[in-house]
């Protein structure tokens, strides 16, 4: 049977922020400090689809990703799905993860976008086909038992380091950026290992991957 290799490429989000700057007239007295001035933290709310995106192997085939997230005003969702065709029309897995977000501050080094943390509260492996059920099998450390096409799996607790995805208590939220300009979201460019569970490896850089309003 042929292994099919996947790579986790869990594409980044990026925010443009508004800044609103008021200005002051020139009188006798203290103008009130206006709560709204300075930057204002983009609104992410809404349905955001990735283009379909080719994503080479370390053997030197090409496999492609979509990403669909579904988000809320505090919570977020994500369909990470890894198809076969470069119109992403064969699903070979879907990873789901969602969980409570914030948008902290404007990014210091990132222009125009901001930083902010994505928890985890849910996090599943679907295998879409056989080959895949039986790749998620070999992987040592993913999920708690075997995996069945077509049944999503519950790896929050137990992760499936294989597919860059790390137990809750040692990786309960990934320290990102975001920047929203117009209808496209972006999020940072991730490393390698997909390891994104603290500060200090939040992205310096945004993702190429564009994000579209749906």
């Amino acid at each position: 049977m042929k292994t099919v290799t996947i790579r986790t490429s869990l594409a980044t989000l990026t925010l443009l922020a508004a800044f609103t700057l008021a200005g002051a007239g020139c009188s006798g007295t203290t103008p009130p400090v206006d709560e709204s001035d300075g930057p204002q933290a983009p609104q992410l709310a809404g349905r955001w689809v990735s283009d379909c995106t080719p994503s080479p192997g370390a053997d030197g085939s090409t496999q492609y990703f979509r990403l669909d997230f579904d988000i809320a005003a505090a919570s977020w969702a994500l369909d990470y799905r890894v198809h076969a065709d470069d119109r992403c029309t064969q699903p070979l897995v879907t990873i789901h993860i969602a969980g409570p977000y914030e948008i902290e501050r404007p990014s210091a080094g990132v222009a125009d976008a901001w930083e902010a943390r994505f928890g985890f509260s849910t996090k599943t492996i679907r295998p879409e086909v056989d080959g895949l059920r039986d790749y998620l099998d070999s992987l040592e450390g993913c999920g708690t038992t075997d995996f069945e096409t077509g049944v999503a799996q519950d790896v929050l607790t137990s992760g499936c380091p294989g597919l860059g995805q790390y137990p809750a208590s040692s990786c309960g939220a990934d320290y990102d950026i975001v920047k929203l300009e117009g209808d496209v979201l972006q999020f940072g460019s991730r490393p390698a290992d997909n390891d994104m569970c603290s500060p200090d490896k939040r992205p310096a850089e945004l993702s190429p991957v564009l994000n579209h309003r749906s």
